[in-house]
């Protein structure tokens, strides 16, 4: 017992020697080069001693303590708390303090909410508790004693922890530990593979944990730089006897890139002292100096001597540890032989007692000889050179003096410890949801917007959950008493993100350039998927992350691999701080995100425009669980977010909450109205049925028909016949009213020559997808008209012959970022085309019984807030041997739209169309759109030489009663009224949804 006291007193008045001759200020920020540490078990007595040590400032070449936590062991009773104590008196006692945390193999999440959520303390329970407990540590070594089996779970493993450590405390310094291979190898066969360029981002040291006698530093040097080339060296050995024999160890190492050596001591606590003064003495930015020093015994025997240079110190130190090279000590005279006659004096201190004496080294040709002793342990020689100039120094300490650039799994690391403290701040949140989902048909030259918002409910693993309490339609907020459920169209769910920690690591990185986005200089990296993830459902893209804090700034997205009826998919998400809690981590999220999708729908192209705002965004609101089953509760129509795809959440016959698997894709709508156009004897009356399905069959094909009374169109199509990108469909349209074929001559309508047709049509599709914005689709169609007298057509007048005509047309649309562009040409056919007209009419050949067509066009959309509009387009139409039969018709059925030009009253060789439309909203009641059509005309059979023909309207838009959308549509013709264009056209239409 008095001996222990007695050692207890020594070991505290060495620490106190120690801390007072440490009294100025140490370099912080210098990396270490030479750091011993000792190995400790949770109940050893270093751990309380060091409570007691007087406050000293800290040198970059401290020593350290490392406490072994065994696997099992995280959940220990008290063992947080000795965590806590060791960092905390380690950091007032001039120590360093660590953990080597020994990680096994275990199992880890292999979807992507699984590994979203994965934690420290979820893979390992009891290991988040002591990472907190470690916040202040200054080295966090990481060991995995095995590497067989899935290499890519313990990539995992270690860049889901690492995340949590760095996060936790950024300047701590992260070590990847290995166990030495029982074969010739030291590290494991497995460990390239497992050290990847992602994950040496996420640890600063390579580490070996010597099972036998330690490694040469060479041998570990040579072995390392196979795996990674340069990288600073942990090595941890079995026990070592005393202090001394630690250091000796510590300085070899150190040579060699290795700054960090651990072991644990069977000697006292009283020879520590030892190793806080020589980083007492190391204390500074410290390197090796490879200039020549010898040390050696009264018997001319070497000993290790180890020389440290600082910046340009032109003396430098040299450590002589008294270790012969078999690894005795040795205690007695030393002789120590320098480089050259340069220096002045020097000065020795010993470790052990921290005793210190100065002499003056005399001029000499040679080397000069000092004599020292290490009696008392290994001494330290600070040497003070003779004057010289600083280009005289000596340049013999390695270092780099380029900074050297980041790379694109360094900045990728670092954002990871970014997304982990942030998400170590918040556990769910709650924000207002509102979607905009614009459907548009370029091909059609329309738009209809769809909105929904509401309360949004998120947390990680679970998805989110949303309530629509309000919907709109082109801006029309809907007044019925329940939504309608309509079909979810949505791509294939991606199961690997971009960003997030994943058991698969399905992306590679490369870092491009720099760029300020959101008024944020950010670093931009390249993504795209790996190789062995190339058959499944991801992403490729690029990633904003800002400079300052590695943020997530913005993300751009493509998916990749899309099937059925989803041609692609392009997104991005702009991330905001949504909370500011005044700790520094900025709490972003990404608030909105703005896409286009398009789809292969019904043998066209069908270009999705979605854009979500979240508002309001609360982390762990209080209330959260309370507004959460309000709106469940609530009549509103809930979706959730689910593992498949987004789904329905209906109540069910207690009134919870359930989620319908088999998503909606089938949806029947009524519809009433009434259509007028002078081209017809009578409005047309409307009332029939709409019915949709994308889903039918379950098989993913698609079907649509509308029966209108008068009116008959259909569709069906296959989005990806026999499981390929090629989509095939049919459709059909007929109308059972005649309509009016008109010719103008001077302005006059010539009643003489009015004909009544009415046409059928069928057309067998062809889509292919060229790329992701391009797709061609290739129509064999066949219509057939039938031809009758107008009530005041002349006797003479010949009607043409009914016949049918078979058309083959290819069509290329491309879209993008908004813009569509489409191109078609047409071949057709006539079945029989015998004389018409007059005699000897000029315009009849029996040659045009072939004609063609071909078009051009440009549109886009601009959209602002307050669901405002603006649709343009620009088209050019043309012919080729044509006839009055067989041109370029304006008109609402099967012709090209003009408004408020009737039907058949308008025909051209080639025309030129302009298209711009604006529209607004009157107090989420009423939507009003203006339009005009203007169309240049060439036709020389009517003396038209690109004459100017213009029609303007208006569309408006509201809810009706019986929870009805009604739409009305009107148009005059404004321009050509001097060329016989007089009239309305006019289009009321209750749509129900069921």
């Amino acid at each position: 017992m008095i001996r222990a006291r007695a050692a207890l007193v020594l070991a505290l008045l060495i620490l106190r020697v120690s801390a007072s001759a440490n009294d100025e200020a140490l370099p912080l920020s210098a990396q270490p080069h030479l750091a011993p540490w000792i190995v400790v078990g949770p109940s050893d007595p270093r751990i309380a001693l060091i409570q007691k040590a007087r406050p000293a400032l800290l040198s970059p070449n401290a020593p350290g303590l490392l406490l072994d936590v065994r696997a099992g062991t995280f959940q220990a009773a008290g063992l947080a708390a000795t965590v806590r104590e060791l960092t905390k008196g380690c950091a007032s006692a001039g120590f360093r303090s660590g953990l080597v945390v020994e990680l096994p193999n275990v199992p880890v999440p292999t979807d992507a909410r699984g590994a979203e959520v994965a934690t420290a303390d979820t893979l390992y329970p009891g290991l988040g508790a002591l990472l907190e407990a470690a916040e202040k540590a200054d080295l966090v070594a990481l060991l995995f004693p095995d590497l067989t089996g899935d290499l890519a779970a313990r990539r995992f493993v270690l860049k889901k922890i690492a995340a949590e450590i760095r996060a936790l405390n950024p300047t701590v310094q992260i070590a990847l530990v290995l166990d030495q291979e029982e074969s010739g190898r030291l590290f494991p066969a497995a460990t390239p593979r497992f050290k990847t360029e992602e994950t040496a981002a996420f640890a600063d040291i390579l580490g070996l944990r010597a099972r036998r006698t330690p490694p040469s530093p060479e041998a570990l040097r040579a072995e390392a730089d196979e795996i990674a080339f340069g990288r600073p060296l942990m090595v941890i050995v079995p026990p070592v006897e005393t202090a001394v024999t630690l250091l000796d160890l510590a300085a070899r190492y150190a040579a060699a890139g290795a700054p960090f050596s651990a072991a644990p001591l069977h000697s006292a606590a009283v020879e520590d002292g030892i190793l806080v003064r020589s980083g007492i003495a190391l204390r500074g930015d410290y390197g090796p100096d490879t200039r020549p020093t010898t040390a050696a015994t009264r018997d001319g025997l070497p000993l290790s001597v180890y020389r440290y240079v600082s910046g340009l110190d032109l003396g430098g130190l040299v450590l002589v540890t008294g270790i012969k090279e078999g690894g005795e000590p040795y205690r007695g005279p030393v002789t120590v032989t320098l480089d050259a006659p340069s220096y002045a004096s020097a000065e020795v201190t010993e470790l052990m007692t921290g005793r210190t004496g100065r002499f003056d080294i005399p001029k000499s040709s040679g080397p000069p000889k000092l004599s020292v002793s290490t009696q008392n342990g290994p001494v330290v020689i600070r040497l003070t050179a003779r004057e010289k100039t600083p280009a005289e120094a000596a340049k013999a300490r390695i270092g780099v003096s380029a900074e050297r650039l980041a790379t694109a799994e360094e900045i990728l690391a670092r954002h990871q410890v970014w997304r982990a403290a942030r998400d170590a701040r918040w556990n769910r949140f709650s924000a207002i949801n509102q979607t905009a989902i614009r459907f548009k048909f370029p091909e059609l030259n329309n738009t209809f917007e769809l909105t929904f918002r509401g309360p949004f409910f998120f947390e990680p693993g679970k998805g989110y959950d949303w309530a629509w309490t309000e919907a709109y339609f082109n801006g029309v907020k809907w007044r019925g008493k329940k939504f309608p459920e309509l079909p979810l169209l949505q791509p294939e769910k991606v199961s690997d993100l971009p960003l997030e920690i994943t058991f698969n690591d399905a992306y590679q990185y490369a870092l491009r350039d720099e760029e300020t986005v959101n008024g944020i200089r950010c670093f931009v990296l390249d993504f795209s998927p790996r190789e062995r993830a190339a058959g499944d459902a991801v992403y490729e893209g690029r990633v904003f992350i800002s400079k300052n804090d590695y943020s997530a700034i913005r993300v751009v997205t493509r998916q990749l691999n899309l099937k059925g009826e989803v041609q692609s998919v392009d997104e991005v998400s702009d991330f905001e701080i949504v909370d500011d809690r005044g700790d520094g981590i900025a709490l972003r999220f990404p608030v909105r995100t703005k896409g286009q999708w398009i789809l292969k729908t019904f043998s066209r192209t069908t270009v999705l425009e979605r854009e979500t705002v979240l508002e309001n965004v609360r982390l762990d609101p209080e209330d959260y669980e309370a507004e959460k089953a309000a709106a469940a509760a609530s009549k509103a129509v809930m979706v959730r977010d689910t593992e498949r795809g987004v789904r329905y959440l209906e109540k069910d016959k207690e009134g919870n909450r359930v989620v319908v698997e088999d998503p909606k894709t089938a949806k029947l709508f009524g519809l009433a109205g009434l259509f007028y156009d002078s081209s017809y004897d009578f409005p047309l009356p409307l009332v029939g049925l709409y019915y949709l399905d994308l889903d039918f069959r379950k098989r993913k094909e698609q079907m649509q028909v509308f029966f209108g009374g008068v009116l008959l169109a259909g569709s069906y199509n296959d989005p990806a016949l026999f499981g390929s990108k090629i989509d095939l469909g049919v459709d059909i349209f007929g109308i059972a009213i005649q309509g009016s074929d008109t010719v103008y001559r001077n302005g006059e309508k010539v009643d003489s020559e009015e004909v009544k047709q009415r046409p059928a049509a069928g057309n067998l599709n062809f889509g292919f997808p060229i790329g992701r914005h391009l797709k061609f689709t290739a129509t064999a169609g066949i219509s057939y008209r039938d031809f009758a007298a107008g009530d005041d057509m002349a006797p003479g007048f010949a009607v043409p012959s009914d016949h049918t005509v078979t058309r083959l047309e290819g069509r290329l649309i491309w879209d993008l970022s908004g813009f569509s562009i489409s191109a078609r040409y047409g071949w057709n056919h006539r079945s029989k085309w015998e004389p018409w007209g007059y005699p000897g009419n000029p315009d009849y050949d029996p040659g045009k019984d072939d004609f063609q067509t071909y078009a051009l066009q440009l549109s886009k959309d601009f959209h602002f807030s307050g669901f405002r509009r603006l649709r343009t387009s620009v088209s050019y139409l043309g012919t080729e041997n044509a006839d009055r039969f067989s041109k370029i018709t304006f008109g609402s059925f099967g012709g090209n739209s003009l408004r408020g030009f009737s039907s058949g009253s308008l025909r051209a060789e080639k025309a030129g169309i302009v298209r711009v439309a604006y529209g607004l909203v009157f107090g989420q009641a009423l939507r009003l759109e203006g339009l005009y059509e203007h169309a240049f005309v060439k036709d020389e059979p009517a003396n038209l030489d690109w004459a100017s023909f213009g029609g303007a309207g208006i569309s408006g838009q509201f809810s009706g009663p019986w929870s009805t959308i009604v739409q009305l549509d009107a148009g005059l013709p404004v321009v050509g009224r001097d060329r016989g264009q007089k009239g309305l056209v006019l289009n009321l239409t209750f749509l129900k949804p069921f």
